[in-house]
């Protein structure tokens, strides 16, 4: 019973740690106000976790050490707890399987950024909360290349259900198909943040 507390504890900090480094690097990447509070947050809190990759190139709005930083915190979190489990994968298939995990965790990020925003947009449109803000921010830029495809209908946007059509295929053929077809197994996959 203790084991299986200290196993949840651990697996629960280190996805909350994986969560917030990886919104970090969403943020950045959608260009969000890095002025709102929300942001600033997230920045002071991640900044000891990122710290360490800081010198890695940042190639426009994608910043390669905070990317680099969420891989590491997943592959030392979930390596940590199968070695107390008994068993630990080789170096590189943790690393991949890390780096699946840390895009699931983005996918997920985004998935749920956009059904705020579609939440908002019906309950509160035009809602000036630091929140609000953020959800439409993130959410916009992995929008846009489907509102060119999708034409206007009026006022209603399809564009959200292609992007959620994508982010389910993403998931399923770019994420879980090769952490399963590289052996990972379910009792392995529950502590990796994003494919579990």
């Amino acid at each position: 019973m203790e084991a299986n507390l200290i196993f949840y504890v651990l697996n629960t900090v280190i996805s909350v740690l994986v969560a917030l480094v990886g919104l970090r690097f969403i943020l950045q990447l959608a260009q969000a106000n890095f002025y709102n509070p929300i942001s600033q947050g997230i920045n002071r809190f991640t900044a000891p976790l990122t710290g360490v990759f800081s010198s890695l190139p940042t190639i426009g709005s994608f910043n390669t050490g905070i990317l680099v930083s969420a891989i590491v915190i997943q592959a030392l979190g979930a390596g940590l707890c199968l070695f107390l489990l008994g068993g630990i994968p080789g170096v590189g298939q943790l690393i991949v399987w890390s780096i699946l995990s840390v895009f699931g965790v983005m996918i997920n990020l985004v998935f749920y950024a956009l059904l705020g925003m579609i939440i908002l947009s019906w309950l509160a449109p035009g809602a000036s909360h630091p929140g609000a803000e953020l959800l439409f921010q993130v959410s916009e830029p992995f929008l846009a290349p489907f509102r060119k495809i999708v034409p206007n209908l009026g006022g209603l946007d399809l564009s959200p259900i292609l992007l959620f059509v994508v982010i389910n295929i993403l998931e399923a053929v770019v994420i879980r198909g090769p952490a399963r077809s590289m052996g990972m197994s379910s009792t392995v996959a529950q502590f990796f943040v994003g494919i579990s």
